[in-house]
């Protein structure tokens, strides 16, 4: 069995525009810690995967992905960080609102 975890939730992607309305900002390898909500879901993910035994480990480098794994995981599997994993690039677009520039069209690239 193969499990994934998306990491939780940073500053970023709870980004509020000038509505007060959700607008996250691409993040993409910008290395951001989770938010006090991201703590909250690596928590609870840490209670869907209890009792569940793991062979090995497969994590991002960035801070978000090691910090969601060292609150939702307390095994011994061992675990590789591994960057062929890590978020996409999102270069000029970085910091960006998905709002400030076509997202969607930049997934299609």
């Amino acid at each position: 069995m193969i499990y994934f975890l998306r990491h939780g939730s940073t500053d970023w992607n709870e980004n509020l525009n000038n509505e007060g309305k959700k607008d996250p900002k691409c993040q993409g390898r910008y290395d951001l810690h989770l938010n006090d909500k991201g703590k909250k879901q690596a928590l609870e993910a840490k209670e869907e995967l209890n009792g569940i035994k793991f062979d090995r480990i497969i994590c991002s480098p960035l801070i978000r992905a090691k910090e969601t794994l060292s609150i939702a995981y307390e095994g011994t599997a061992p675990i590789i960080y591994d960057n062929r994993i890590i978020e996409r690039d999102f270069g000029e677009f970085e910091g960006l609102t998905r709002s400030e520039f076509n997202f969607n069209s930049f997934w299609n690239i």
